[in-house]
């Protein structure tokens, strides 16, 4: 691993098997790696609050949290870029204006995950909130649609020159953040932080935001289960998620 300082990998589709569970065997490998000395972070689009109850057994040294809205180096926050109080008040009347008064919105910050879904929420951390009066900074701002001129016209109040915004591949949602809360505008802020290259770095992922991360890292790895999109896009591929992909990568490369 010469020249490796840095290993990032993303949870969902990547670090975790498909039931969010992360192996022994995964979380053995991650500690051998940071006793030689390697930082293993964390680069999700998921709230640090949500993903770290999933971490049992992990300590992570970095972790980008919120889709690259908020960097935590150890217990120290060194970045965070956010929609205001005041953005997120128009991006989520303008939704409702666009989409109609059943829009299916989510937002997240570092307190909480907030969705106005009436049906049963995927993970246990969501808090139900109508956004009728809702008056908090978020790192991003979810719209259930994959109609992207939608999306955009939504996303106008604010201009989408000030927006990043891009689809899942695996859910029928649109995630929007400020242009800086993405995950290769967040590493770039950490290698400024600590003084290193980005070829200093390994990342991990799968889905569509994770591309620019892999072309700017050092090296790119996509998982065996990427998206085409991602694929293409790495300078690598390994193994799949529920093959415990990054971990048998990491494994590899210690013993070279």
């Amino acid at each position: 691993m010469e020249n490796l300082s840095i290993i990032l990998s993303d949870l969902d589709g990547t670090l975790f098997h498909d039931d969010k569970s992360i192996s022994d065997y995964t979380k053995k490998i991650i500690r051998q790696a940071q006793k030689k000395g390697i930082l293993f972070g964390i680069c999700t689009s998921r709230a640090k609050v949500n993903a770290i109850k999933y971490l049992d057994g992990i300590k992570p040294d970095i972790f980008i949290s919120n889709g690259g809205g908020m960097i935590t180096l150890g217990d120290e926050k060194i970045y965070d870029c956010r929609f205001t109080e005041d953005e997120v008040k128009r991006l989520i009347k303008n939704t409702f204006e666009v989409f109609g008064p059943d829009a299916i919105i989510s937002a997240d910050n570092e307190n909480a995950l907030y969705s106005n879904s009436k049906e049963d929420l995927p993970d246990k951390f969501w808090i139900y909130n109508d956004f009728s009066d809702f008056y908090e900074s978020c790192m991003k701002i979810c719209i259930q649609s994959l109609d992207k001129k939608m999306i955009e016209k939504a996303a106008s109040v604010i201009g989408l020159e000030n927006i990043d915004y891009l689809p899942f591949s695996d859910i029928p949602w649109y995630k929007l953040s400020k242009k800086g809360a993405t995950k290769e505008k967040a590493i770039e802020a950490l290698c400024n932080h600590l003084k290193i290259s980005p070829s200093q770095i390994t990342a991990f992922g799968d889905d569509f935001n994770d591309i620019g991360m892999l072309k700017l890292c050092g090296k790119g790895i996509a998982m065996g289960n990427a998206i085409k999109e991602v694929k293409e896009a790495a300078t690598e591929i390994c193994q799949t998620n529920e093959n415990d992909g990054v971990a048998r990568w990491m494994e590899k490369s210690l013993d070279d």
